[in-house]
């Protein structure tokens, strides 16, 4: 019989349906295509942010949920940063290549460089660009799902759409004023195809869960699988194959989407509803019960993805005191997570086997290093200290109050 919180999970999930097809009209009714001057200010000097604008959008009897992922609270901060220096900041999805802009800008934050060129005769002379990558170079990125896709045909016999190939960025790149980065210099040698202007290195952010490590549910035993899109780019099936050995002695609960994914799901429907030690969760809400309940019992995250870059999923994890495995695509330091020394099926179960058996003191005295790590080095206010610090590099000027 399903639990409380399962039962609450998918009652959760119907809910969320209907309420993005409910935004999703209300925002082509309304156009509410590109938020003008979010700050509120009155300066001379005008900028765009080609992100997101959801973060920003008022929509009718629904609230924001800046938890539900990093870029929700760090595109507010974004433009709230910018404004310090005096400008008056518009945003519009970096994807909405139908806006019609009706201003001139001083400067432009893009997200997909060469993508949208909404912008291009909208730039005022002397105006800066800055790249504001999140992620590994596409091509890169590109190329080693590619490689996942052509080595899971190979030990399954059946080749699946790839789920996040991108179109690649454009030399375009070369010729903006600042290249800002969320990642590592290991994720950022993927750009080494491009002359790239000067990097500045933005912190990603973790959260301030509340949650304590629970001696009487928490195993060794247990990890979790807490991803998004595209299962073979962030390596599910290979920890399919792995957990769903016959009598293999350790867990894995799965917090992604992969039922979206219905060849996925059909190719690995033995491993992923068949076996007793694996957990097939879906979608989960980091502010839930369920996500507690979860994490309560886990003592390790892991991830052998092939291309990220200070991998938002993983941090969410950390946060919440689980100790991460991960793939060095995640975008992390020697001393702030378990690196995985190749994606390998063995390899990956040699970790498995070995950290599944630690005892339940290491494990305590890790997760509260792992916490410890996230607050220091990827908290709200390192990012804040991180944009600033890129701002004040390209303008070469301090910030000012905003008003």
């Amino acid at each position: 019989m399903p639990s409380f919180s399962m039962l609450f999970h998918w009652g959760g999930k119907i809910y969320r349906g209907l309420m993005r097809r409910f935004i999703n009209s209300y925002l082509k009714l309304t156009r509410q295509t590109i938020v003008c001057n979010v700050n509120s200010t009155n300066f001379n000097k005008k900028c765009l942010v080609l992100y997101i604008v959801r973060p920003f959008q008022k929509i009718p009897f629904v609230k924001q949920n800046l938890n539900a992922h990093q870029n929700q609270w760090q595109v507010r901060e974004l433009v709230k940063q910018i404004g310090q220096f005096h400008y008056d900041v518009d945003v519009i999805d970096h994807d909405d290549k139908d806006i019609v802009l009706t201003q001139k800008y001083d400067l432009i934050i893009d997200i997909y460089p060469g993508f949208n060129t909404c912008y291009a005769n909208h730039m005022n002379i002397g105006c800066k660009r800055v790249a504001y990558l999140t992620g590994m170079n596409v091509s890169v990125a590109n190329h080693a799902e590619d490689l996942r896709m052509e080595a899971l045909a190979h030990r399954r016999g059946g080749r699946l759409p790839p789920e996040r190939i991108a179109i690649p960025i454009s030399k375009e790149i070369e010729q903006f004023d600042a290249f800002w980065y969320i990642g590592n210099t290991y994720n950022v040698k993927s750009y080494e195809e491009f002359q790239l202007p000067e990097i500045s290195f933005i912190k990603n952010t973790g959260y301030n869960f509340l949650l304590s490590f629970n001696q009487e549910k928490k195993k060794a035993s247990n990890f979790l699988f807490f991803a998004s899109a595209g299962q073979v780019h962030k390596g599910l099936d290979l920890l399919l194959e792995i957990f769903g050995q016959k009598d293999f002695p350790y867990s894995l609960f799965i917090c992604s989407g992969f039922r979206n994914e219905t060849s996925f799901c059909k190719l690995y429907e033995k491993e992923l509803f068949h076996r007793k030690n694996i957990h097939a969760v879906g979608f989960v809400d980091i502010n839930s019960s369920l996500f507690q309940e979860i994490v309560d019992q886990c003592m390790f995250s892991i991830l052998p993805s092939c291309s990220e870059a200070t991998a938002g999923s993983v941090l969410t994890t950390m946060s919440a005191g689980l100790i991460p495995l991960v793939s060095r695509e995640c975008g992390f330091e020697d001393d702030e997570v378990i690196q995985l020394d190749d994606c390998s099926i063995p390899t990956i179960e040699q970790a498995v086997r070995e950290y599944g058996q630690k005892d339940i003191d290491w494990g305590m005295q890790k997760s509260n290093e792992v916490k410890r790590i996230v607050e220091e080095r990827y908290s709200e206010e390192m990012y804040r200290a991180s944009i600033r610090s890129a701002l004040e590099r390209l303008l070469g000027t301090k910030k000012g109050p905003l008003v």
